[in-house]
């Protein structure tokens, strides 16, 4: 961690898992000066965990103001620049979240199902892939799909070894259980008592496995009371014991402002009441109101349990009738739960597809040996028609005196020459720009910039390129190893391409035999048809 880029990125996820707790308003206090200090440095990374740990606070702490930047594109904007596949999901899977709370099913079932897809990807760092397939399986969660919830979180446990940090573990562990308490208390409205059970069984289990795992305090808080509710439910323990405890515990949550489990503990305490004919007591429980988190499903159980309670404490045909109602109701939004988890499995397949052929169109267009991409993108690019006529540049690359590389050195050494300087092109283009190898030892890139480019601009950019190349340790790669680089430049209208080749190509051969290396020509008006 003496990295201070590493570190500032570790204290982003700290603070991301700080804001949901009990410190939140210190912690998020803390995001806006990260944020600019990741962005001075240049750290994109920090810089996105810092601004999706803004948006987790807009969702779980909503008011005009920060729903207002949860629902917003600029975090997916963010990610889409830093070309980053798992900050891609993880601002899809933040913007299908608040719009769980619009109650925006279609957006939540597009943006779950892209994320989910483009996390197929093994090679995405994992803590990044972690934290998406948490904030996933929230979405899920808020529509109440658990088998999706329960599955990815099962692969987010799965990366936890190679993480980093165990930034997602506490968040992991508490919603295991709550996504199962979740699931069976459903269960238990339609009458399925045996998988209700099955899961109420899961959920304590994964109690129990949470126990080693470093909490807020909040969060211990909620654990707890899931597990004296869950022993309620499923009959463990003494039940005037567990009542009185759980009493304690639900008053610890109203004090913390809890949102998550209180509505639950209160319905789970009222069911149990209610099963020993304490129908008076029963009433008394349900004091909760209806949660207001979008990150919780637990919506329907505690109206459900209130009025079977109401239904004991004052029956009557009315009373019966009304009974039968909500258990058609119950069962109607279960099956519509069905169609929708249906619905949500056939999005993600569907974007896996796309995802595959974009995989597909990409390699098609991408240099094995150094990842830019390759003649068949540089030919796309020069026979697009003509339309913009803001400025363009062409750098043609080629390294001097390459063949004697492969010829003294070996090719294996010509190749770790090329991947290096692959990699440099690639650390000096901007968004917008286009990098590539034409093939053997050229390469070439296009600065098709917004507005006009002018030349001492074009040069300069050539020129800090020429540089990053020569200053490279050449010698870590073979003793007595030195690369330089000729680089001729075209400037002109981006309406141009082919005019800008054949004078960049000209110009690379004037570079050839001129002493700094960099020769800039310039596309004439009356070349531009």
């Amino acid at each position: 961690m003496g990295d201070p880029r590493t570190a500032a990125y570790v204290q982003a996820y700290a603070l991301w898992e700080a804001v949901q707790g009990e410190g939140h308003e210190q912690a998020a206090a803390q995001l806006p000066e990260l944020l600019a200090r990741a962005e001075r440095a240049g750290w994109g990374e920090v810089a996105f965990v810092a601004a999706a740990a803004q948006t987790v606070y807009g969702v779980v702490r909503p008011t005009p103001e920060t729903r207002t930047a949860a629902e917003n594109n600029a975090l997916l904007e963010r990610a889409e620049l830093l070309q980053a596949p798992a900050f891609v999901a993880v601002a899809l899977a933040l913007r299908a979240v608040a719009a769980a709370g619009r109650g925006d099913t279609e957006v939540v079932l597009a943006d779950a199902g892209r994320a989910v897809a483009l996390l197929d990807a093994g090679d995405l760092p994992a803590l990044d892939r972690c934290t998406a397939y948490v904030v996933c399986a929230a979405a899920y969660n808020a529509l109440s799909l658990w088998e999706l919830g329960d599955e990815l979180y099962g692969r987010a446990v799965a990366l936890e070894p190679e993480c980093l940090v165990t930034a997602q573990a506490p968040a992991i562990a508490t919603n295991l259980v709550l996504i199962r308490l979740e699931w069976g208390t459903s269960l238990l409205e339609i009458g399925e008592q045996e998988q209700a059970r099955e899961q109420l069984e899961r959920a304590l289990q994964a109690v129990r496995d949470a126990e080693g795992t470093v909490l807020p305090e909040l969060w211990r808080r909620d654990l707890d009371a899931c597990q004296g509710a869950l022993r309620l439910l499923l009959g463990e323990g003494d039940v005037e014991a567990l009542l009185a405890s759980t009493e304690r515990q639900r008053a610890g949550l109203a004090a913390a402002g809890d949102l998550e489990v209180l509505a639950l503990l209160d319905a789970c305490r009222a069911l149990v009441l209610l099963r020993r004919g304490s129908v008076d007591q029963a009433r008394a429980a349900l004091r909760a109101g209806t949660p207001t988190s979008s990150s919780t499903g637990a919506r329907s159980f505690p109206a459900w349990e209130r009025a079977r309670v109401a239904a004991a404490a004052d029956p009557g045909e009315g009373v019966d009738a009304a009974g039968e109602y909500g258990l058609l109701v119950s069962r109607l939004r279960w099956q519509s739960r069905a169609a929708v988890l249906v619905s949500a499995r056939s999005f993600i397949a569907m974007e896996r597809l796309q995802v595959e052929h974009r995989r597909l169109t990409r390699d098609v267009y991408t240099d094995p040996l150094t990842g830019l991409q390759n003649r068949r993108a540089f030919d796309a690019w020069l026979s697009r028609p003509s339309g913009r006529t803001n400025g363009a540049a062409l750098l043609l690359l080629d390294l001097d005196s390459f063949k004697r590389v492969n010829d003294t050195m070996g090719h294996g050494t010509g190749d770790a020459v090329l991947r290096a300087v692959g990699a440099i092109v690639a650390d000096h283009v901007r968004p917008g720009d286009l990098a590539l190898r034409q093939g053997g030892d050229e390469f070439a890139v296009v600065l098709d910039q917004v507005v006009a480019l002018d030349a001492t601009a074009a040069v300069s950019r050539a020129a800090e390129l020429r540089a990053a190349i020569g200053a490279f340790p050449w010698e870590q790669l073979a003793p007595g190893l030195s690369v330089d680089v000729s680089i001729g430049v075209a400037l002109g209208p981006h309406g141009a391409p082919t005019e800008l080749y054949r004078l960049a190509d000209e110009a690379l051969y004037l570079a050839k035999g001129h002493v700094r290396g960099v020769v800039l020509l310039e596309v004439a008006p009356a070349d531009v048809g």
